[in-house]
C-alpha cells in the first residue's frame, strides 16, 4: 500500500516538474496606477505663496563606493541625486501653487520651505524615494516613502515627453506637498516667511538679528521684528537678493545637467527595465528548476528507502532531477548574463554625465562635485560683502577640512 501512494506521489511530481521545465512560470505583471499632479484653476495670490528650496537628493550610497553592488550603480545614483530634485522643481511650478523653487547643494534652513530626498530603489521598473518636508518654523510638513512601478508604456516616445517615466512620484510629492500647505493658515503663513527671513539675517550677522528669535528644540518663532526703516534691514534684504541670483545661477547649471543626462538617463532606466525583469524572471524560473530537481532525487531516495521495487521510477526521478537543476544553473548562468549587461549600461550612463563648466561673475567654475563647496565660498562672500557694507563685525568661523580644499 505504501508502495502505491508513493508511485503515485512520484509520478504527481513528474508532472510537476514537467511542468515547470517547459516554462509553465508565467511572467511577471506590473500593475500600474497614474498618479494625476494636482494644478491651480485660477492664479494664487503672491500672499499665499511659499518659496521653495528642494536639496539635491541623498543618492543611498557611500560617497567612497565606486563599484555597482545588489543592482545599485553609485554613478548613476550620483547623476539621479542631481537630476530628481530638477524635475521636482519644475513639477512644483507646473502645479502653480508656490512661489520661487530652487534646487540647493546643500541645507538651507531660512528658506520658507526645505524639502529633502533620498533615493532607496531606482533600476527603471521600481521606485521608492524618501522625502521629507519642513517649513523656517520648524514644522514638519510630512517625511515618508514614494514608491512605483513603472510600466513599458512609460518609456514610450509617442508619451508626452514633459512628462518623466517616473512622474507619478514627482506628482505625489508635489500633491502631498499641497495637502500640508492646505492645512497652514494665514497668519502661519506670515510666521513661516518672517522666521525665514530673520533666520538668513542671524545666519548671515548673529549679533544683528539673533536677537529676533525664539528657538526650542528646533522651533523657530519671532520674538521681535525690527523697527521699520531699519538701515541693517535693508541692507540684509540686499544681501539677500544677492543670495538669490546666486542661487538662479546655480540652478542654472542644474537645469544644463538635467537637459544634458535627459537622453542617457531614460534610455538607461527603460533598458534597465528590461534587463531587471528578464534577470529576475530567470532567477525564479532557476530557484524553481533546482528545487524541484533536488526533490525528485530525494524523492527517489524515499522511494528506495521504502523497499520501491520498481527501478524504473527511480531512475526516472533521479534522471529528472538532475536535468531539473543542471537546468536551474543554466538559468542562473543565463541571469548573470543580464546582471553584466545592467552593469555595462551603467558604465555607459557614467560616461554620458559628464560634469558642465559654467560662467559665474566673469570667472569660470566648475561645479560638478564641487557644488557645495562653492556653495559655501559664496556664502562667505556675501557675509563678508555685508561686514563691508555695515560695519558689523562677524564672529570667528573655523576653516573646515572642504573649506581648505577648496581654497576659502
Amino acid at each position: 500500500m505504501r508502495s502505491a501512494v508513493t508511485t503515485k506521489a512520484l509520478h504527481a511530481f513528474a508532472l510537476l516538474l514537467a511542468l515547470v521545465i517547459t516554462g509553465c512560470a508565467s511572467p511577471s505583471k506590473v500593475t500600474y496606477e497614474s498618479v494625476d499632479l494636482v494644478r491651480a484653476e485660477t492664479e494664487v495670490t503672491p500672499e499665499a505663496l511659499l518659496d521653495v528650496g528642494i536639496m539635491l537628493f541623498d543618492p543611498g550610497v557611500p560617497a567612497d563606493q565606486q563599484t555597482p553592488t545588489d543592482w545599485v550603480f553609485p554613478e548613476v545614483r550620483r547623476a539621479e541625486a542631481r537630476y530628481m530634485p530638477v524635475h521636482l522643481k519644475k513639477t512644483l511650478e507646473e502645479s502653480g501653487y508656490w512661489g520661487s523653487v530652487w534646487v540647493l547643494p546643500e541645507q538651507s534652513e531660512h528658506m520658507d520651505l526645505l524639502v529633502w530626498g533620498r533615493i532607496d530603489e531606482s533600476d527603471g521598473l521600481s521606485v521608492a524615494v524618501r522625502v521629507g518636508a519642513w517649513d523656517a518654523t520648524g514644522r514638519e510638513w510630512f517625511n515618508k516613502t514614494y514608491t512605483t512601478k513603472v510600466p513599458e508604456k512609460a518609456y514610450s516616445s509617442y508619451r508626452d515627453l514633459t512628462q518623466d517615466p517616473y512622474q507619478n512620484i514627482y506628482n505625489e510629492i508635489a500633491n502631498d506637498l499641497l495637502v500640508a500647505r492646505q492645512r497652514i493658515t494665514s497668519e502661519q503663513l506670515i510666521e513661516i516667511r518672517r522666521v525665514a527671513e530673520l533666520r538668513f539675517g542671524a545666519d548671515l550677522v548673529p549679533v544683528a538679528f539673533g536677537e529676533y528669535l525664539n528657538e526650542t528644540e528646533g522651533q523657530f518663532s519671532v520674538r521681535r521684528l525690527p523697527a521699520n526703516g531699519d538701515p541693517t534691514l535693508a541692507r540684509m534684504r540686499a544681501v539677500r537678493e544677492r543670495e538669490y541670483a546666486l542661487m538662479d545661477t546655480l540652478n542654472e547649471y542644474y537645469a544644463g545637467l538635467y537637459f544634458e543626462l535627459g537622453t542617457p538617463y531614460e534610455d538607461w532606466r527603460r533598458l534597465s527595465r528590461g534587463e531587471t525583469l528578464q534577470y529576475k524572471e530567470l532567477k525564479r524560473s532557476a530557484r524553481l528548476r533546482q528545487l524541484l530537481g533536488l526533490a525528485a532525487i530525494l524523492g527517489a531516495v524515499a522511494y528506495e528507502a521504502n523497499d520501491g521495487s520498481n527501478n524504473a521510477i527511480t531512475s526516472t526521478a533521479i534522471i529528472g532531477g538532475i536535468e531539473g537543476i543542471k537546468s536551474g544553473f543554466g538559468k542562473s548562468a543565463e541571469a548573470e548574463l543580464h546582471r553584466d549587461s545592467i552593469s555595462e549600461l551603467g558604465r555607459s550612463f557614467e560616461s554620458e554625465a559628464e560634469p558642465l563648466v559654467i560662467e559665474v561673475e566673469g570667472q569660470t567654475r566648475r561645479l560638478t562635485g564641487t557644488a557645495e563647496e562653492k556653495y559655501r565660498e559664496w556664502r562667505k562672500l556675501l557675509r563678508d560683502l555685508y561686514a563691508e557694507e555695515t560695519g558689523l563685525a562677524l564672529p570667528g568661523e573655523s576653516a573646515t577640512p572642504t573649506d581648505a580644499a577648496s581654497g576659502s
